[in-house]
């Protein structure tokens, strides 16, 4: 063992040392820039478990190839095999790391999380490929050369008797190492979780299209109001919802049946009660069930149903672990784990190659702007239009909970904390629940409170998005009329998503683009100001304008934001510097376009395109604010907030705003 021992040492020690030099340099780095925490854990953890040690199993593979072949170049062009095997395997849909070679789950770090519980299925896969590389260097043992005999057959006679009583202890060992560890991860991936291959979710989705399409655009009644209590569970990633919705019947004709949707990727256990409704279709997998109403639910007419649902992120998977309830930082919202009112056609196959392959038509487009009937629905939650809220939510005992809404109440109960929150006005059909562990800096704006919630030691910007949202709040209000809240609230979550999402009074905001940013170069573009000012602009475009369900609806939310930013920006910063955020905008346009699947269309019938709605949207908005002025371009924008705030439906549309903005804009 000596021999192939010193070869399988030599691999080790590069490999050690080519990492060893990237965390010196790393630390150096730190150091020139001021940074002193070197925390070693995550270097060990990050480099060492996470890189180094797969990198380690291939180099075993290597070995193993060298030793079995005895031909260099052969060995060579499998391990080049193996490396061109993955991807081929991926396309080929055979993505579980029971049988990908070295393959694990991903373990992303967050300051806020840290590796959380993606750690414990990352180990358990290498702990499982560990097993079968030392099976692996057992096989390089008994058939390393040391003679004349190249013959295989005599290397096999060789390799038999060199099988003795250590070797087949050494063998055994490893064989029930990794055969029991293999039980247990199949268990965790296949049994306490459902392991869904790509195809097999593929042809889901194009069932769930072929099966219940029919269905898209049928009378059903919106939701009015909701109540919920939602108990999260941070140390066990589960959470237990319970709660009611008020449905009226706001079409023209009477409704008989009720179609309830939910994500079956997501939720566990779901429970409905529908008051004189009778199931007479139900599809547990794709989440799809059909009540028959005893009485049919006529124009006007009201009912109530409730609901309770049931989330428990149990053991491990094999890959895609949910980032959303995790240990410190959960993040949900109602979208994934709420049930919902009718076909939701976010759940289509979006890409055309794989729709021709599944025998479904071409993607469907937005809705026409010119398509009046799309008026009645808006684009963001087309089951509902404003909806009065109210909710309690429990977390664990080190935690705070939180939702839109304003505290109604504070207690503990059985080691548990609890928050009632309520709405003073209705509210688009959307909201969300975090909890973690956060430090609190408080401020206000004339009379409304701004809390930003961060993870303790990420103070380096709450300054500077403090006085990004005064400034927001004043230039807004100012110019497109009054603020909604008497509160603001900006609350960090890890970073394992990079966005900031605006819901009533509340912006959650990811710890990577804004919390742990360095910005002290005075060229740098300050893009926690400006997400900052972006988010806060949502109050106004999206949560007090929303626009119709048709071509062009992203424009009077994410457009309009994105200008609305721009202008913030602008008077803190000088229109230098707004070319050099513009030249970017211009790139990403860009290279965006250069994606696109379907087809590019002008701004005002974009089809929620971000590239466009964001992009392309900072650009032209930008420059008719040169052309005819900002005191015109904002006469405009007040008087369409004036007109249409918390209105429809039918909601507003671009065609709308267009007719605002003409009479601004001189002959010339």
């Amino acid at each position: 063992w000596v021999f192939w021992g010193g070869k399988m040492a030599a691999l080790a020690v590069v490999l050690i040392a080519v990492l060893g030099v990237g965390v010196v340099t790393s630390m150096g780095v730190q150091v020139y820039h001021g940074y002193a925490n070197f925390e070693m854990d995550v270097y060990l953890k990050g480099l060492g478990a996470l890189v180094g040690w797969p990198f380690l199993l291939i180099a075993v593979l290597a070995l193993f190839f060298q030793v079995v072949t005895n031909q260099k170049y052969v060995g060579y062009a499998l391990v080049l095999l193996y490396f061109l095997s993955q991807p081929v395997l991926g396309a080929l849909d055979l993505n579980h790391n029971l049988y990908l070679y070295a393959g694990s789950p991903g373990a992303p770090y967050s300051d806020m999380n840290g590796f959380g519980h993606f750690w414990t299925g990352s180990l358990w896969f290498r702990v499982y490929w560990t097993f079968f590389a030392i099976l692996l260097l057992l096989a390089v043992h008994l058939f390393w050369m040391r003679g004349k005999e190249t013959a295989f057959g005599a290397r096999l006679r060789i390799a038999r008797l060199r099988l003795n009583t250590s070797a087949r202890a050494v063998g055994g060992l490893a064989s029930l190492g990794f055969l029991g560890a293999g039980a247990w991860i199949f268990y965790n991936t296949n049994v306490l979780n459902e392991y869904v291959p790509p195809d097999v979710q593929l042809e889901r989705q194009a069932r769930y299209e072929k099966d219940y399409g029919q269905y898209d655009g049928i009378p059903q009644p919106r939701i009015t109001s909701v109540y919920a209590e939602v108990d999260l569970y941070p140390n066990e990633r589960g959470v237990d919802i319970r709660g009611r919705y008020t449905l009226r019947n706001k079409e023209s004709v009477a409704i008989d049946s009720l179609h309830m949707v939910w994500s079956s990727n997501t939720v566990d256990e779901l429970e409905l009660t529908v008051p004189g409704g009778e199931v007479v279709h139900e599809d547990s997998i794709l989440g799809y069930r059909i009540y028959q109403l005893a009485t049919a639910l006529e124009p006007g007419d009201e009912m109530e149903m409730s609901f309770s649902v049931g989330v428990q992120n149990e053991g491990f998977v094999n890959s895609g672990s949910s980032t959303d309830l995790i240990y410190n930082g959960s993040f949900i919202n109602n979208m994934a784990y709420f049930p919902h009112i009718g076909y939701n056609d976010g759940f289509e196959m979006g890409d055309p190659v794989e729709r021709r392959r599944h025998d479904l038509p071409p993607i469907e487009r937005f809705p026409s702007v010119y398509d009046t009937a799309g008026y009645n629905e808006n684009y963001l939650t087309p089951e509902s239009d404003w909806v009065e809220f109210e909710t309690i939510v429990s977390t664990a005992s080190d935690q705070i909970a939180l939702a839109p809404g304003y505290i109604q109440s504070e207690w503990e109960e059985d080691g548990r904390r609890y928050f009632h929150y309520k709405m003073d006005a209705p509210i688009l059909g959307f909201w969300s629940y975090l909890s973690g562990d956060w430090e609190i800096a408080r401020d206000t704006w004339n009379d409304v409170e701004i809390a930003i919630y961060f993870h303790p030691g990420h103070d380096y910007n709450v300054d500077r998005m403090i006085e990004s949202s005064k400034k927001s709040l004043e230039y807004f209000s100012r110019e497109f009329g009054p603020y909604q809240h008497s509160q603001l609230r900006i609350v960090e979550f890890p970073r394992y998503a990079r966005f900031a999402q605006s819901f009533p009074n509340t912006i959650p905001f990811s710890e990577s683009i804004g919390f742990i940013a360095r910005l002290d170069d005075p060229k740098d573009i300050d893009y926690v100001f400006y997400v900052t000012a972006h988010e806060i602009a949502h109050q106004w475009w999206a949560h007090q304008v929303m626009g119709a369900n048709v071509q062009g609806a992203t424009v009077t939310s994410e457009t309009m934001s994105q200008y609305s930013a721009l202008m913030v920006m602008e008077q803190e910063y000088g229109r230098d510097q707004m070319r050099r955020f513009l030249r970017y905008e211009l790139d990403a346009y860009l290279q965006g376009r250069g994606g696109e699947l379907i087809e590019e269309v002008p701004l005002f019938l974009v089809e929620n395109q971000p590239y466009i709605h964001y992009r392309k949207g900072s650009l032209v908005t930008y420059a008719i604010r040169d052309y005819i002025g900002e005191e015109a371009f904002n006469q405009a924008m007040s008087r369409y907030v004036h007109d249409l705030r918390f209105t429809g439906p039918p909601y507003t549309t671009t065609l709308e705003y267009l007719d605002y903005l003409e009479p601004v804009v001189p002959p010339e």
